[in-house]
């Protein structure tokens, strides 16, 4: 019941998540992993990159190895795949690196444990689905990043699980906080003006800003110039502003001086590359929305399902329905799953239901 969550939409690549280190993230992956070989389907998997793990941890096996069967196409280095002692045929390589060697494809002949280490970067890990393309895969796996720097594997995949734990925060409305202050971020809506997205999509070299007025007319700052400026360098610009674009980090003292740099009350959409680029926190996203300010992106993400984790490496477990209630509630339409006790949050009634097979 799960995986159908992506298969009724036709996704055939995901990417799981996690809000922070030890939130349920490989958990969430095998399950995947488990109803896609109950499924039959043709399951390929990887990673992005070593989810902060370096060379001697993971030979060490500190990344947790996940089970795999017969037919099931492999990404990972290949110092990984040799020490997993697995039957299998190597289909080829991808020419991404990484501290245990360069990332080879394999199919697997025989079931058994392997750790993944996959592309390192985006880039990386678009030409790896490219190159999967060839064997007339179902779908395919991403083992995401726990760090929101570095979630370049859901801006690739057709969609993304995101795996929410207390081990993030303890206190419920700490968590609750940040879950709402990322949740915003990952789900940034896409600008939906196709002449100001392929005038930003086309901007090159060392361009930081890039001003588009109701007239059409562009006006851009390096970043050395932005830097450099002061307000009444492009101040003026903002006034006539339909669109302002940064490229690169939007942070807080990028915004500060974008608003602070206006001639009058701004009235422009703001547009980022993709979330991954966007670092404000949650006194400036509430002083864009005081400002009547729409915050959009280039490079939109989905969001196919969450799920929740209730165990806390230092105090133990919360309570497993209530969390399910609070983030559910939280993120809702997004679905949301309590995997290991089957179950998933359901709005409408009273109880949470169980979901058979989930």
């Amino acid at each position: 019941m799960f995986l159908a969550e992506i298969l009724k939409n036709h996704f055939r690549s995901v990417a799981i998540i996690g809000m922070a280190k030890n939130t349920g993230k490989t958990f969430t992956f095998n399950q995947l992993l488990m109803e896609g070989q109950k499924r039959g389907l043709k399951l390929a998997l990887t990673s992005i990159g070593l989810d902060g793990e370096e060379r001697d941890s993971l030979l060490r096996h500190k990344k947790p190895p996940i089970t795999v069967f017969p037919g099931m196409i492999v990404a990972t280095a290949k110092q990984l795949l040799l020490a997993s002692r697995l039957d299998c045929e190597i289909l080829g390589t991808t020419g991404a690196f990484t501290p245990l060697g360069e990332v080879v494809l394999a199919r697997v002949l025989s079931q058994g444990r392997i750790v993944l280490a996959g592309p390192g970067t985006g880039h990386e890990l678009a030409s790896l689905k490219e190159q999967l393309a060839a064997f007339d895969l179902d779908l395919l796996l991403v083992d995401g990043a726990a760090d929101r720097r570095s979630l370049s594997a859901p801006l690739v995949t057709d969609t993304a699980v995101l795996a929410v734990g207390v081990e993030a925060a303890w206190e419920r409305r700490q968590l609750l906080a940040k879950l709402q202050h990322l949740l915003t971020v990952l789900t940034l809506p896409g600008l939906t003006d196709l002449g100001a997205l392929e005038c930003f999509q086309a901007a090159q070299g060392e361009t930081k800003l890039m001003v588009l007025s109701a007239a059409g007319a562009v006006h851009s700052l390096t970043r050395t110039e932005f830097a450099a400026s002061d307000a009444c360098f492009y101040g003026s610009q903002l006034t006539e502003a339909k669109y302002v674009y940064v490229r690169g980090m939007l942070t807080d003292a990028v915004l500060t001086k974008i608003l602070g740099s206006a001639a009058r009350p701004a009235s422009f959409t703001l547009a980022a590359s993709d979330p991954t680029a966007v670092f404000l926190g949650p006194a400036s996203l509430q002083r864009l929305a005081a400002s009547g300010i729409e915050l959009r992106v280039l490079r939109p993400l989905h969001l196919s399902a969450v799920t929740v984790c209730p165990f806390h490496s230092r105090y133990g477990y919360a309570h497993p329905l209530r969390l399910l209630e609070d983030v559910g509630r939280l993120v809702y339409p997004v679905p949301c799953f309590d995997l290991r006790l089957g179950l998933r949050y359901v709005p409408d009634k009273e109880e949470i239901d169980a979901v058979p097979g989930c």
